[in-house]
């Protein structure tokens, strides 16, 4: 039964139905959801009006498509919502588990955001009702999110509703003009090589050599963490003095692929030379991964381990800062860098474009005048801090000789 009808929508007991004339012929289609009939609930009824709106205006310039706003497949904008086509994208995506996991986040929150003043999550709502400020005002309501969360999740709703408007779901990207936020990258915090030398002095006092030999290798080699676990065997050549990097472990599970998907030749210096010789003893003979947990004999599964047991006692006994095991990988780039290596030679090493090395790294390049320079400045200290101690006025100008 027909309770009420608006122009182009009519609202039923139990569903919503659009109406309209193509080419002299009155079409008449009902608005699904899933597989089933469109509630007319007063978001809905909204919703079915703009859709209403837009078939009219397609027809009247000549672009209206049945198979655009109706697909036969019954899978069409108007009867997808956000939160089906978010799961249908992310199963197509051949990701890693931790990228995996890392979307998964994204879908949950665009499918349970609700905006102020909406009756509805937008998981809910059909693609076609979609509107760029409904994505704005859903962000919104998430004040705390960090700018570089926010531009994680945009980044995964522009990329679902790109396949949307390929699929012929949707005529537009609403999240394509989303504005990128800001946020700082926080400034890397490498150790010295001394903090260095006397973590690893600590944990041979203390620990299995097992779990000495990975961490100077991590402080000398610079690996990421899944390289680390990962590092195997046979890419590891003692003789010639390189290892090759084409692999890694994430979140307990095996990647055939490095972050950056590219391999890379490490050159390995004496310390991480002598780390990795060492280790030949307990893991060689297995022919799999190089670094055990010493406790379990089996390749590390994650940094929390390791950190929880050997890590984090170790700089609280030592009383140095506490900084996550990953500031290893930093240690060694300065490291490289304060020795006066190019860039470029300590880019191919860890694993990075020069540009993204230098913009990370690029403070720690030493010029060859700053100690000149400094020394200039102390030297009109030192002289003002003697004629102080001696009494004596040390004349400090008034303002500053012109050029």
């Amino acid at each position: 039964m027909t309770k009420a009808k608006t122009k182009g929508v009519e609202i039923r007991e139990n569903s919503l139905r659009l109406t309209f004339i193509l080419d002299g012929t009155p079409i008449k289609r009902t608005l699904m959801v899933d597989g089933a009939p469109m509630a007319p609930t007063p978001a809905n009824i909204k919703y079915a009006a703009r859709l209403a709106d837009d078939i009219r205006d397609a027809i009247a310039h000549d672009r209206f498509s049945m198979a655009e706003f109706f697909p036969a497949s019954g899978a069409g904008a108007a009867q997808t919502t956000l939160s089906t086509q978010l799961k249908n994208w992310l199963a197509a995506q051949r990701i890693a588990t931790s990228t995996h996991n890392s979307y998964k986040s994204a879908v949950t929150f665009w499918s349970n955001a609700q905006p102020e003043g909406a009756k509805m999550p937008l998981g809910e709502r059909a693609l076609r009702s979609l509107k760029t400020s409904d994505l704005l005002l859903a962000l919104a309501t998430k004040r705390r999110l960090s700018g570089k969360t926010v531009n994680n999740y945009v980044s995964v709703l522009r990329e679902a509703l790109a396949l949307a408007v390929l699929d012929k779901l949707l005529t537009d990207n609403p999240a394509e003009n989303i504005p990128r936020a800001k946020w700082q990258r926080p400034e890397i915090d490498p150790f010295t090589q001394a903090e260095a030398d006397l973590i690893i002095a600590d944990m041979a006092a203390h620990y299995d050599a097992q779990v000495v030999n990975f961490t100077e290798a991590k402080f000398y080699m610079g690996l990421r963490t899944s390289e680390a676990f990962g590092l195997r065997w046979p890419n590891v050549d003692l003789r010639s003095g390189y290892v090759s990097i084409v692999e890694g472990v994430v979140q307990g599970e095996e990647v055939d692929r490095t972050k950056t998907d590219t391999a890379r030749r490490l050159h390995l210096n004496s310390r991480a030379l002598a780390a990795l010789t060492r280790q030949r003893a307990h893991t060689s003979l297995a022919g799999g991964h190089v670094f055990h947990d010493p406790r379990y004999g089996v390749r590390w599964e994650g940094v929390r381990p390791y950190g929880r047991s050997f890590w984090k006692p170790t700089l609280k006994r030592l009383g140095i800062r506490y900084r996550e095991p990953y500031n290893t990988r930093h240690t060694y780039a300065t490291m490289m860098l304060m020795a006066g290596m190019t860039p470029a030679f300590c880019a191919g090493q860890m694993g990075h474009s020069v540009e993204v090395f230098l913009s990370t790294y690029a403070k720690w390049i030493p010029g060859a005048g700053d100690q000149v320079e400094m020394a200039k400045l102390e030297r009109t200290l030192g002289a003002a801090q003697a004629a102080q101690a001696a009494g004596a006025d040390p004349k400090i100008p008034q303002e500053f000789p012109r050029p």
